[in-house]
């Protein structure tokens, strides 16, 4: 280890800044525990004990408190001595057992015990410290055993300062007992501080490098009397074994990785992801060599462990309905991850005897000791690591990663018959966890009632699949066939009320790009020369709408059917003043029919009388020269013969509607969305997109887009809008809830966005509502992927970066 290394001296300065207030609040932690003990004690010795053990350690606290630093100061630089031997590995010496007290032994076995149960808490963020650490110190490869931040290191160093200021080893049992699970919460969090320094250091990840070898034979194994128990690296209890090299024959199999036998029987077997992914693409037999009987050995030890543990205290039931009390009134979208995985203890109310992690551990080392072949038992830790991944997956909401955790035990019985089972994509175990997970997208609240009645089907399930215990797949096939039966039953209804919407939607883009084609050829007529403004946007678009809508009610009443085209000739002659002035009579024999048609026409597009209103005043205003003309001859009636001058009209219409058509008026401009009439959009969903911008005022939104970098993929409602596609899930912010919702379609130009969220519920909205949206964060896209198949990827890859093997 570099000894000047400042930024090794940076993470021990971290650690021992933090320790303690990390031990006081052990010692409160174990106080609080020895005194609820006393309480409930069942005679009178025991409860003098733990009274006397939180009084001593009371006493003792100040004590505690000041050294514990210095002495983990010490530890630290010692501990990448090489040489360095435990107190446990001196017992190794065989001329030297007669030499030592059994409490020793008892108390070192004890410690390597508290150790061992650290490991689940703390495995994830311990091994993102061991790879950059053992890079720090100058290792290619990872050694756990030489990270002077271990948990072996903080565990031997409080045993050993425990042992000088307590005389009584009862006492100091009981104060490691009561200190242990809440060690492993602080060292968790020490660590992630520590992988974090060391991440925004640039300190790359060594990697691992193991081979698949066979192990000592029995014979070479040293006699039980002299056998005695180290901690390897991370304090796990390991054998020792006669010699250093194995004398057995190296399996040739061409490849360079290996593991040895005795560490294959583990509960969590060190199998990296070198070993998994020559396992998973092994086509050889390259892993059917028979398991030895130090794997079997080794198996049975691990069981009494398991079995030593399985007498722990599990986690408070008032304790974790605080919590989830607390988590259940924050936003669903703003709860923090609730951490999962192989070791977590479960609600036993939902998975009955599976919610104890040594149950579950308990199976999977039963099928190790029956098991014939390497495959086997690698089948099952492959298992094992890939629950571990799908139940760390932080796409999926806690209780499902859950289910996937109480399955385990279903999902190890499989692989004694099949150890590659989930290398195929269509074996049903893999589809009932993949399909399980993808319907699980459709929510983001794992409190929510509709998520209860969707997950309580599932644990059924879950509980049939533990009880039967055989190794066959096909009550898994029916487990998922019942799921989906009952999933599709529950959208019949649902998807009868998308497709109505959908409908909807693809009618109006369809009728409006039929629309802007009939605009554009309505343009190339001779007769729109020199036409008001207003007649012509009216053509281009309520009556184009009218048209196109015509034509795709009667396809086969031809070009017109309801004679919606032959009345713009009507239209434009009537608003020709120079022509209709002298020619009164012809207009008043084809106004009136020309209304109706105009009205008949808007009314089945669905146009409202207050959205054409404004344009029959217009044109009212257009014939009111040709009518006050025939009043004023009315009122002549007949005196004079001679012609009314027709100029003293001029100034009685407008001038905006006497102005022709501008060059930019002339030619029609393909709408930038849909129209959507007021009963499609209710179908389509605009009340709610209509209640949604009334909550975004224009000057905040405004402000909220400015503040967001456009540079940034990740953040620019352009960009992010851009990326989302038909199928993708996001949380949208509706009426003061936050609902899970599926993009289901959008415009073919980008302008129009229909989401549904449960129960059917439509939101369709424009483009620009999605942006404001976005830039509010009340619109987030919701990441989705195989997790099964990403589990699998993670398994066989060493890093993020590196893409996965074929």
């Amino acid at each position: 280890m570099p000894a000047d290394s400042p930024l090794l001296e940076q993470c021990f300065d971290r650690v021992l800044r933090a320790v303690p207030s990390m031990l006081e609040r052990l010692i409160a932690d174990a106080v609080e525990g020895l005194q609820q003990a006393e309480q409930q004690g069942r005679n009178m010795q025991d409860r003098e004990l733990h009274a006397r053990a939180w009084w001593l350690l009371t006493q003792q606290r100040n004590a505690l408190v000041q050294q514990f630093p210095h002495r983990l100061e010490r530890a630290f630089h010692q501990a990448d001595n090489e040489g360095q031997t435990s107190t446990l590995a001196r017992l190794s010496d065989s001329s030297l057992l007669s030499l030592v007290d059994d409490s020793e032994i008892n108390e070192s076995l004890e410690s390597a015990r508290l150790i061992q149960a650290l490991l689940p808490v703390v495995e994830q963020s311990l091994s993102m410290v061991d790879a950059r650490m053992s890079s720090l110190i100058g290792l290619d490869t990872v050694h756990a055993e030489k990270n002077p931040l271990r948990p072996s290191v903080f565990v031997r160093t409080l045993r050993d300062l425990l042992a000088e200021r307590e005389a009584d080893p009862q006492v100091r049992k009981l104060w490691m007992q009561r200190m242990g699970p809440p060690l492993g919460k602080a060292l968790c969090q020490l660590y992630e501080q520590v992988a974090q320094m060391l991440q925004k250091a640039n300190v790359q990840e060594a990697g691992y490098r193991v081979r698949l070898v066979a192990d000592f034979q029995p014979s070479q194994l040293a006699p039980e009397s002299t056998r005695s128990w180290l901690e390897d690296g991370h304090g796990r209890l390991a054998e020792e074994r006669a010699r250093d090299t194995p004398s057995g024959p190296e399996r040739q199999t061409g490849d360079p990785l290996a593991l040895r036998m005795g560490d294959l029987a583990r509960e969590r077997s060190p199998l990296q992801h070198e070993v998994m992914q020559a396992f998973l693409g092994d086509r050889q037999g390259a892993f059917d060599q028979p398991l030895d009987n130090a794997f079997y050995e080794q198996v049975r030890r691990e069981l009494t462990r398991v079995d030593a543990f399985a007498r722990l205290p599990t986690q408070d039931p008032q304790a974790l309905e605080r919590e989830h009390r607390q988590r259940r009134e924050l936003p669903a979208v703003d709860r923090p991850k609730r951490e999962v995985d192989i070791g977590s203890q479960l609600d036993e109310a939902c998975w009955g005897d599976w919610a104890n992690p040594h149950e579950r551990s308990r199976v999977l080392l039963e099928l190790k000791h029956q098991a014939d072949k390497v495959s086997q038992a690698v089948g099952l830790d492959v298992v094992r690591k890939l629950v571990s991944q799908v139940a760390g997956d932080p796409l999926l909401l806690a209780p499902v990663r859950e289910a996937v955790v109480a399955l385990e035990p279903a999902l190890l019985r499989l692989a004694m018959s099949e150890p590659r089972y989930f290398n195929r994509e269509d074996h049903p175990a893999r589809q009932l966890i993949e399909q399980v997970a993808q319907r699980s997208f459709r929510y983001n609240d794992e409190y929510a009632p509709e998520f209860e009645a969707f997950l309580e089907p599932v644990r059924t399930r879950v509980q049939a699949l533990n009880a039967q215990g055989g190794s066959d797949p096909a009550p898994f096939a029916t487990a998922l066939a019942e799921l989906r039966s009952s999933w599709i039953t529950a959208d019949l209804e649902e998807q009868e009320r998308r497709i109505r919407q959908l409908d909807a939607v693809r009618l109006a883009e369809e009728r409006q790009e039929l629309a802007d084609q009939i605009a554009w050829e309505i343009s190339n007529r001779p007769d729109v020369f020199n036409a008001p403004g207003v007649v012509l946007d009216f053509l281009y678009g309520s009556w184009s709408l009218v048209i196109a809508s015509a034509q795709l009610a009667n396809p086969d009443g031809g070009p017109d059917p309801k004679g919606y085209r032959k009345v713009i000739g009507h239209l434009l002659w009537s608003t020709r003043r120079e022509v209709t002035l002298r020619q009164p009579r012809q207009l008043f024999e084809v106004v009136p029919a020309m209304l109706q048609t105009l009205r008949k026409g808007l009314e089945e597009l669905g146009k409202t009388a207050e959205e054409t209103q404004k344009f029959f005043d217009a044109l009212l205003k257009l014939h009111e020269p040709v009518l006050k003309l025939r009043r004023m001859r009315a009122r002549a009636d007949g005196a004079s013969s001679g012609p009314v001058p027709l100029e003293q009209e001029e100034g009685t219409v407008p001038p905006e509607l006497l102005a022709p058509a501008t060059a930019e008026q002339q030619k029609p401009r393909p709408a930038e969305q849909p129209w959507i009439g007021v009963r499609e959009r209710a179908s389509a969903g605009f009340d709610d997109t209509v209640v949604l911008e009334g909550d975004l005022p224009d000057e905040e939104l405004a402000d909220g887009l400015a503040t967001v970098p456009a540079e940034d993929p990740d953040t620019d409602p352009v960009r992010v809008l851009a990326g989302l596609h038909t199928g993708d899930w996001v949380d949208l912010h509706s009426e003061g809830q936050w609902l899970r919702a599926e993009l289901v379609w959008a415009s073919s130009k980008g302008s129009l966005f229909m989401f549904t969220s449960r129960g059917g519920r439509a939101h369709t909205m424009t483009r620009r509502s999605c942006e404001k949206l976005l830039a509010k964060r009340w619109l987030r896209p919701v990441g989705t992927r195989a997790v099964v198949r990403e589990a699998l990827q993670k398994m066989i890859r060493p890093r993020a970066d590196e893409p996965a093997p074929a």
